[in-house]
C-alpha cells in the first residue's frame, strides 16, 4: 500500500499543514539529532575546561621564592622537604636541589657572578608578598642588612641539601629593643604546618 503522505507530495505544491510529508518529518528529526549532538559537545567542552582549570590550579605554587627583578619562581613548596622554624632552614628534595643548582652556571670554580648572589628575592604565600630579601654568600665580605638567603654560591647535593634564611640588622646605640623578625611570619609558619613540612 502506498503511503498517504507520499501521495500528497507533488512537485511545486506545498503539502497541507495538517498532513506533514515524509521530507518534513525527516528534516525535523535531523534538526533534533543535530541539536542533541551540539548540546552534548558543549557539555563535554565545559566539563573538559573545568578539569583543565583544576589541574592548573593544583600546580600553582602556594609558597614561592621569586626573583624580584623578573618574578621568576626560584623555589616552591614542591621543592621543599622540610622547613625548620628554629633556624629558618629549608631542606630541599631532589627536585629542589636540581632547581637550585640550575642557577649556578659556573663549571669548575664557584664565582659570585655565576649564581644568585646579590639578587633580590620576594617570598610569597598564596601570591601575597610576605617579605623581601637578598641572596647572599659567606664568601662575600659584604654584610646585607635585612633578610638574606645563604649560601647562594655553592651547589647542593644529597648530603648538603639545605639553604638558610638569615636576618641581620644594626641597632642604634641608644636602642635596646630588637626589631621584629619577619621570618617568624604567622602566614609562613602556618603554611608549612598545614603542608606537614614544619619541623
Amino acid at each position: 500500500m502506498q503511503n498517504i503522505s507520499e501521495k500528497l507530495v507533488v512537485p511545486g505544491i506545498e503539502p497541507p499543514l495538517n498532513v506533514p510529508s515524509t521530507a518534513i518529518i525527516s528534516e525535523k528529526m535531523a534538526l533534533r539529532a543535530l541539536l542533541r549532538l551540539t548540546i552534548a559537545m558543549l557539555a563535554f567542552a565545559v566539563i573538559s575546561s573545568l578539569g583543565c582549570i583544576g589541574n592548573i590550579g593544583d600546580n600553582v605554587p602556594k609558597f614561592g621564592i621569586y626573583l624580584a627583578s623578573s618574578n621568576e619562581l626560584v623555589l616552591s613548596e614542591h621543592h621543599i622537604e622540610a622547613y625548620y622554624k628554629d633556624t629558618h632552614t629549608i631542606e630541599l628534595n631532589a627536585e629542589g636541589i636540581e632547581k637550585w643548582n640550575s642557577y649556578l652556571t659556573y663549571t669548575t670554580i664557584p664565582k659570585l657572578t655565576d649564581c644568585l648572589f646579590s639578587q633580590y628575592f620576594v617570598l610569597k604565600i598564596g601570591g601575597d608578598e610576605i617579605y623581601r630579601g637578598q641572596f647572599h654568600s659567606s664568601a662575600s665580605s659584604i654584610v646585607y642588612p635585612g633578610i638574606f638567603i645563604s649560601d647562594a654560591l655553592f651547589k647542593l647535593d644529597e648530603r648538603r641539601n639545605t639553604i638558610s634564611i638569615g636576618f641581620s640588622y644594626a641597632l642604634p646605640a641608644e636602642s635596646k629593643q630588637q626589631p621584629e623578625d619577619p621570618r617568624n611570619s604567622p602566614q609562613v609558619l602556618s603554611f608549612f604546618e598545614k603542608a606537614n613540612l614544619l619541623k
